[in-house]
């Protein structure tokens, strides 16, 4: 290997995670992990460069087949979520990989995160496939194909540690950056590296407390950062425009940074259906205790009944409304409904995705492509 390919992957990863925002696809297909043989597990994922080779470095040391689905090279969550890995990708993907050729079984594992927008019974009656989710995390897989395909409470659960939210920070102060600096070395070269300073400060404080903040988290750190900004300037001998910019500055970042900091963590419920105080119900006449729900829930809201068949919903107030466990239910007997008795039911939340603001607003048709 060059030393050339050597530097390309570090720096392939740094720029993807720092422009993790914006789509980076691989080639869709079949990939060879190991040496696989007919018998060894069948993995599916979306295009998104970043992850298949997340996905392929967790899984050295094992035989399995990899099945790339389109997803616009869109992360698996965003993509499902939005409507672009979705049941018809997937089928898609299972037909014309050449994966049903290789294998003596049809037996696909999906991420979790896919099952907003990836209905496992739906690809069964299509395909013949029986889909399993797996853990939400790739350096987990290893532990769960070990563990015969059972998860814990920990692969089930998305986490978000200090990696992850320095991931977030660099998301969105990179691309910010890109737009800051050039600016402030046009108008005002010696305002570019506080500017920057500030951008990053706040990015960190948005993505490492916003979520901590139990009260109006947005005005808290832009009131924060605008107190700090200005003392800065005042200390430093700033000149009136310093004075007066600083605290306008601190107000258009932090608007900035938390337009879409619902969108961009995991422990925030989305704004999906407007402001109503949306909460997961149960049809326990329905409810025949497939358990999907328990399976593929992010934030491990459900707990199973085994002795009567029945899901539970001890831990409704960690929801995010993702609609995971609505979309996945076999018998329709999870649906949204809000304190005033208002009911969504579970087509409509298969077939409205949510939008990059978190928002369901995104048509799909029948055959899951966005319209």
């Amino acid at each position: 290997m060059s030393l050339g390919s050597h530097l390309a992957d570090p720096l392939r990863e740094v720029l993807q995670t720092a422009f993790r925002l914006f789509p980076w696809p691989t080639q869709p297909g079949l990939r060879r992990v190991g040496s696989p043989s007919a018998k060894s597990p069948v993995l599916v994922t979306g295009n998104y460069d970043l992850t298949v080779r997340r996905l392929v470095r967790a899984l050295r040391g094992i035989d399995a087949w990899l099945v790339v689905a389109p997803s616009r090279g869109i992360n698996v969550w965003c993509a499902a979520s939005g409507g672009h890995l979705s049941t018809h990708q997937i089928v898609t993907a299972l037909k014309t990989s050449g994966v049903e050729d290789r294998v003596t079984h049809r037996r696909a594992i999906l991420p979790q995160l896919a099952a907003t927008g990836v209905r496992a019974v739906e690809v069964a009656e299509r395909c013949g496939w029986t889909i399993r989710f797996g853990p939400v995390r790739a350096d987990q897989i290893p532990e769960y194909l070990e563990a015969g395909q059972r998860k814990s409470e920990e692969m089930r659960h998305v986490r978000f540690g200090a990696l992850e939210r320095f991931e977030m920070t660099a998301a969105w102060a990179a691309p910010a950056s890109l737009l800051v600096a050039p600016l402030a070395l046009l108008f005002r070269p010696a305002w570019c590296f506080p500017l920057l300073l500030l951008l990053w400060a706040l990015s960190f404080a948005v993505f490492y407390a916003c979520d901590r903040i139990p009260v109006y988290p947005r005005a808290t750190i832009g009131a924060v950062a605008t107190v700090v900004a200005t003392v800065v300037v005042l200390a430093s001998g700033g000149g009136m425009l310093a004075i007066f910019a600083a605290p306008v500055a601190a107000v258009l970042l932090t608007a900035v940074l938390t337009f879409d900091v619902d969108g961009s963590s995991p422990t925030r419920a989305s704004t999906q259906f407007d402001s109503h105080d949306w909460h997961v119900e149960v049809d326990y006449d329905r409810c025949v205790g497939a358990f999907r729900c328990w399976e593929v829930c992010p934030e491990a809201c459900f707990e199973k009944d085994e002795e009567h068949r029945k899901i539970l919903v001890p831990y409704s107030e960690r929801c995010i409304r993702c609609g995971a466990c609505v979309v996945q239910c076999p018998v329709d007997a999870l649906f949204f409904q809000d304190r005033e008795g208002t009911r969504i039911e579970p087509d409509v939340i298969r077939r409205f995705k949510l939008n990059l603001l978190g928002k369901r607003s995104v048509a799909t048709g029948e055959t899951g492509g966005e319209r």
